[in-house]
C-alpha cells in the first residue's frame, strides 16, 4: 500500500532542490511528475509515466527546462545585488525508480533485491562568498539571525533569490483545483484497479506461480513489505525471493496486464474531469514556453 501511495505522489508531483549544506528547499511543483534533478535520463519511463494521466504531468525534457530557468532568474536576480552567479552543472539523472504495481524487470537491475537505489547527491553550487550564498538562499541561510536581511542596503526576499524566483516564476501557472484533481485521479484509480476481478485473477497467477518455488505470497505487493527485506543487509533470500518475482511476473503478463487495466480506469475518469484537466495541461504547456524563453534570453 505504502508503494502504491508513493506512486501516486509521484505522478502527482513534487520535487527538492539543495539548498546551504545540500537541504531539501524547492517548494513542491505541485501536479507534475518530476525526475531527479539533472539532464533526462535515456531510461525507458516505468509504468506511472506511461499512464493516462502523466499527458497532465511534465515530461523529464520539460522539468529540466524549467528548473534551468528558474536558474537563470536566480542568476538575474542576484546580478540585482551587483552579486555573480553560476548556476551549478547538472549532471545526468538517475533512472526513475517505478515501483506502481511492485518490483519490475527494468528496477530489478538498479539495486539487489527490494532495495531502492541509493539518491544522487545534489547538484552543487560553484564555491560561493558568504555573501551570495545570504543573498541567494535568504533566511535558511540566515543561520538563526532574527530581523531583516539586506545587501548593500538592499533588502533580500525572505526565500533568496533562488527561492523567490521559483516561487514568482511559477505563481502564474498554479490551479490548485486541478492539481488535486490530477491527484485524486492518480491515486483512485490504483485502488479502483486492485479491486477488479482481473486484476485479482492476475494476482492469483502470480501466487500460484511464487508457490511453484516455494514462496507463500498472496500479492506481488506482499514481498517489498517483508521487513527484513527492507533493512539490514541484502541476503541471498531476499534476492532469490525477488528474482522469482519478477520472473513470476513476466510468465503471467502481470505488469502490463495491470497497466491496461488501471488505464482504462484512468481514461473514465479524465474523460469526467476533462475541463480542468485540460486547464492543468495548457498550463504546463505556456509554463515550458515561458521556460524556453527565459533560457533564450539568457
Amino acid at each position: 500500500m505504502a508503494t502504491a501511495v508513493l506512486a501516486a505522489f509521484v505522478l502527482a508531483g513534487c520535487s527538492a532542490q539543495a539548498g546551504p549544506q545540500g537541504e531539501a528547499a524547492r517548494p513542491a511543483d505541485a501536479g507534475t511528475a518530476q525526475p531527479q534533478a539533472g539532464k533526462p535520463s535515456s531510461a525507458p519511463p516505468g509504468y506511472t509515466f506511461r499512464l493516462p494521466m502523466a499527458v497532465y504531468s511534465y515530461t523529464a525534457d520539460e522539468y529540466a527546462t524549467i528548473e534551468a530557468a528558474e536558474q537563470v532568474l536566480a542568476k538575474r536576480c542576484m546580478a540585482g545585488y551587483s552579486l555573480a552567479y553560476r548556476p551549478p552543472e547538472r549532471g545526468a539523472a538517475a533512472p526513475g525508480v517505478d515501483r506502481r504495481y511492485g518490483l519490475s524487470e527494468q528496477d530489478a537491475t538498479l539495486a539487489p533485491g527490494y532495495r531502492l537505489p541509493p539518491s544522487p547527491p545534489p547538484a552543487q553550487d560553484a564555491e560561493l562568498s558568504k555573501e551570495q550564498i545570504s543573498v541567494l538562499y535568504g533566511r535558511r541561510a540566515a543561520e538563526g539571525r532574527t530581523g531583516p536581511l539586506e545587501h548593500g542596503g538592499k533588502a533580500i526576499p525572505e526565500e533568496g533569490c533562488l527561492g523567490r524566483s521559483i516561487l514568482d516564476f511559477r505563481k502564474d501557472y498554479d490551479h490548485p483545483e486541478a492539481v488535486e484533481t490530477a491527484r485524486q485521479i492518480s491515486s483512485q484509480s490504483y485502488q479502483d484497479s486492485l479491486a477488479r476481478p482481473e486484476v485479482q485473477a492476475l494476482f492469483q497467477k502470480w501466487s500460484a506461480c511464487m508457490k511453484e518455488k516455494g514462496y507463500a505470497y498472496a500479492s506481488p505487493m506482499d514481498p517489498p513489505a517483508v521487513a527484513k527485506f527492507q533493512n539490514g543487509p541484502v541476503t541471498d533470500e531476499e534476492k532469490a525471493t525477488a528474482q522469482t518475482d519478477v520472473a513470476c511476473k513476466a510468465r503471467t503478463d502481470l505488469l502490463n496486464s495491470w497497466f491496461a487495466v488501471e488505464s482504462e480506469i484512468q481514461q473514465a475518469k479524465i474523460a469526467a474531469a476533462a475541463k480542468v484537466l485540460q486547464e492543468l495541461r495548457e498550463l504546463h504547456v505556456k509554463k515550458v514556453a515561458a521556460a524556453r524563453t527565459i533560457l533564450t534570453e539568457g
